[in-house]
Parts: structure tokens; sequence; C-alpha cells
């Protein structure tokens, strides 16, 4: 049963370590995203354009602040991972839809 309780916080840990570099990965990509929109290629040609690469552009602001709130929640070592899981969780969810958001602009934008 001792061996069990150590272990746990381990398991938590290195749980938690996981999804700060997942994260952290993220905001990375998040950058990199921001970088392709920035792009003279992917400028706005239409309003309706206009209006997706702003609301691209807002989720990314969004997204960014988010991520660094849960990592630095998660730093702080007297707050147990279970409480951010599914927020973090829910934030890696949001990035792939806006990814996919980002390459349908991006299709968009090289058809014009």
């Amino acid at each position: 049963m001792t061996t069990l309780e150590r272990s746990r916080p381990r398991l938590e840990e290195n749980e938690k370590n996981a999804i700060v570099v997942r994260l952290e990965r993220n905001q990375k990509d998040l950058i990199q995203l921001r970088t392709k929109l920035n792009s003279y290629r992917c400028e706005p040609k239409t309003y309706s354009l206009y209006e997706s690469i702003e609301n691209l552009r807002s989720k990314m602001d969004s997204l960014s602040h988010t991520n660094r709130e849960i990592i630095s929640s998660l730093k702080d070592t007297r707050k147990a991972v279970n409480a951010h899981l599914e927020r973090a969780k829910r934030q890696l969810a949001e990035f792939r839809r806006l990814n996919e958001g980002v390459d349908e602009y991006l299709n968009i934008c090289s058809s014009h």
C-alpha cells in the first residue's frame, strides 16, 4: 500500500509535466501559425476573408492566453493536475480546430 501511495504522486507529476510540454509546444505552433497568416500570400482579398483571418487571429490570442494560464497553474506545485486536466484537453482540442481553420483559410487564399 505504501508503494502505491509513493508512486501516485510521481505518476501525477509525470502527467503534469507531459501536459505542460504539450501546451508549450502548442504555444510554439501558435507562433508559427501566426507567422503563416502574416505572410503576404495570405492577405485577405475579400471582406469575408478579412473576417476569417481576424477571427483566426482572435482565436490564436485567446488560445495563447489560456495556454499560459494553464501552464502557470500546472507549474504551481500546490495544485493537483486533475483540476486542470479537462481544461488542458479542451485546449488541445481547440488548438486542433484552429489548426484546421488556418489550413482551410490558406487553401482558400491560394485559390484566389
